[in-house]
């Protein structure tokens, strides 16, 4: 006698089918039962692992995953993972994630990856292969997955990610049995001759933003950059040819989407592309230049350097991302002990010719204002901070601050910090929203320190006009110890990465900066001079006019510790706007000299300036910065 369907199963159906439903109308019946009945390999569930969950979403039902690694930290930009699952086996840790999605799926696990050994088992009555293996792992393995898979007529996808470039390989072995289309030899995977054993990419899939970076891998060695939006897309593009490749569909050997090239301008894009035979052609002469150079002499390893203590390292590291005038960076850090730093005045990086005997205290007020923002902590000023270096050129030391703890939200802070910089080009005349005027407002209250707001078109073109006429009346040779002072530090190759280049830390750039260096040639007629000075002064003058608003900061500016209160207030400022999504540039050569117009209160003096509001680009230049090795030493 007949007896009624369990409930539980009827439910399971249902479920089964309402989970999938709102994929008709893009997938077929016929598609749809293809997926469920579909096996498929997962092997190397790093990124692997992203593709199993949109199959999953797809209505595929059974899966083999395969790895022998487990997720720790580094994967979480990218990777099908989350806190929980640092530490835990790859391939578990995604099974528990599908049966979470679809309890009725059917999942085997490899936590020892694919082996010699298993890979006939994990092949048998598999439709289709997504290999993710890592062949600097396991290489041979790889190309046995690839020789079984041909021999048995199973397809195998094979995924890459260049930069932000998704690109899948299909090899169809029910149509052309050879393992990697005989692009890739057994003898380079037995052997393990990485970049011989990967033949089958193809230089022209490498996009031209991301050649240079595989091509210093190969000389350099590191690790492969990674992110993840490119492994997503990477997912999409294998879900999408999954479909075809059951149908039994012809596709694509190469399917990849450029996704950089996808959001730039059409001009932008084609020049994108348009860079690649040069790329390929610096590519292919740094390797050749690689391959003869003489095997390096062994010599003695250096001591490697006392290691920062952690708190103090994430501290002082956002301290060498302040501003400073001219990009001087003229500070220098002493630590004490694990929490403590005492911040310095060093004279050797800041120039002679600079009229202000105080002036580069802004700047290291500046990098108080950093250390400040990413922890709490104590400030304790020094009483002899006003007394010079001493003449060996010591630093002066300017206070000590002492970490308690860093911020619950450093990491934020962090990006802050990073993303922060002078923008010298044109803004938005939009006011600053009420919000953000109001904390603003609040961060100088705090510190006893006025701050006026020049805005509206009226009140700017004034500022802008006396601005001008002041560029005007100057004489264009005042400041030529100090471009001379400038040159010679960005002469030597190195203090060219850690200072950068005349032009930039003159605050001169793009249509400025060459009418700057113009009127700085000896070359150019000195009744031009005037001329281009004035093109100068014009094109400053507009760009102070064309933006949001002026930032006028007031206080006393007497001693150290008046300018560094300035720096650090500065600093807060600029950050809180950085946070808000507003760029800003401080006026007055970059800070410390007022802009024209705007003279002191009474005992208020200007103590800052900054031009600000919504931008429309990107900076042209980022200031180059020490490395923080440069800056800091232990106490004796």
């Amino acid at each position: 006698m007949a007896t009624d369907t369990p409930r539980a199963d009827i439910d399971r159906v249902a479920a089964g089918a309402e989970a999938v439903s709102r994929n008709t109308g893009i997938i077929s019946d016929r598609e749809q039962a293809a997926l469920r009945a579909a096996t498929v390999l997962v092997a190397g569930c790093g990124g692997g692992g992203g593709v199993v969950e949109p199959l999953a979403r797809l209505g595929v039902l059974r899966f083999r995953l395969a790895d022998p690694d487990v997720f720790d930290v580094s994967n979480l930009n990218r990777q099908a993972c989350v806190q929980a699952d640092l530490g835990r086996s790859k391939p578990a840790a995604i099974a528990d994630r599908i049966r979470a999605l679809t309890p009725s799926a059917d999942v085997t696990v490899y936590p020892q990856g694919l082996t010699l050994e298993n890979l006939d088992e994990a092949l048998d009555g598999v439709h289709i292969v997504f290999d993710a293996i890592d062949p600097t792992m396991s290489s041979w393995v790889k190309y046995q997955l690839h020789e079984r898979a041909a021999r048995l007529g199973i397809p195998v996808l094979a995924g890459m990610d260049f930069g932000g470039k998704p690109t899948l390989y299909v090899f169809d072995y029910r149509r052309n049995p050879v393992p990697f289309y005989g692009r890739a030899s057994a003898e380079a995977h037995r052997e393990n001759r990485l970049w011989e054993s990967m033949q089958w990419v193809g230089s022209t899939q490498v996009p031209s933003d991301f050649l240079a970076v595989q091509t210093d891998r190969r000389v350099n060695g590191g690790a492969w950059p990674q992110i993840g939006y490119c492994v997503l897309g990477l997912a999409t593009l294998t879900a999408r040819t999954v479909v075809d490749v059951l149908m039994n569909r012809r596709t694509r050997h190469v399917v990849t989407v450029d996704v950089h090239a996808a959001v730039m301008t059409r001009p932008a894009a084609l020049l994108h592309r348009a860079r690649l035979p040069v790329e390929i052609v610096r590519s292919r002469r740094a390797l050749r230049a690689a391959s003869r150079r003489d095997p390096l002499r062994p010599s003695a390893a250096p001591q490697p350097p006392r290691p920062l203590p952690e708190r103090l390292a994430s501290v002082l590291k956002g301290a060498r991302l302040a501003p400073s005038a001219f990009n001087a960076q003229p500070w220098a850090f002493e630590l004490l002990d694990d929490r403590t730093v005492r911040l310095a005045h060093d004279p050797r990086r800041w120039p002679t010719a600079v009229q202000d005997p105080l002036g580069w205290a802004e700047s290291l007020g500046c990098a108080l204002g950093s250390m400040a923002y990413l922890a709490h902590g104590e400030w304790e000023a020094s009483t002899a901070s006003d007394q010079p270096a001493d003449e060996d050129g010591t630093p002066a030391f300017v206070g000590r601050f002492h970490c308690d703890r860093l911020r619950d939200d450093v990491l934020v802070r962090q990006g802050a910090l990073g993303l922060r910089s002078t923008h010298r080009e044109g803004l938005l005349r939009t006011p600053l929203d009420t919000a953000t005027a109001k904390r603003i407002e609040l961060l100088g209250a705090e510190r006893n320190l006025a701050l006026e707001t020049v805005t509206g078109p009226s009140a700017l073109a004034r500022l802008a006009r006396t601005e001008f006429d002041s560029a005007m009346a100057a004489d264009p040779a005042s400041d030529a110890q100090l471009r001379a002072w400038l040159r010679e530090r960005a002469r030597n190759d190195s203090d060219r990465r850690s200072f950068g280049e005349p032009r930039d830390l003159l605050g001169h750039s793009g249509a400025t900066g060459v009418l700057a260096r113009a009127v700085d040639s000896e070359a150019v007629p000195r009744a031009l001079v005037r001329r281009l000075a004035s093109a100068t002064a014009g094109v400053r003058a507009r760009r102070l006019r064309d933006c949001g608003a002026v930032l006028v900061l007031r206080g006393p500016r007497r001693t150290v510790a008046d300018r560094l209160e300035a720096g650090a207030t500065l600093m807060r400022i600029w950050l809180a706007l950085t946070e808000a999504g507003y760029a800003a540039q401080p006026l007055g050569g970059e800070f410390g000299r007022p802009a024209a117009g705007l003279g002191p209160d009474g005992d208020n003096e200007v103590l800052a300036v900054l031009r600000t509001g919504r931008a429309t680009t990107t900076p042209l230049h980022q200031a180059a910065r020490c490395r923080i090795e440069d800056s800091v030493r232990w106490a004796r």
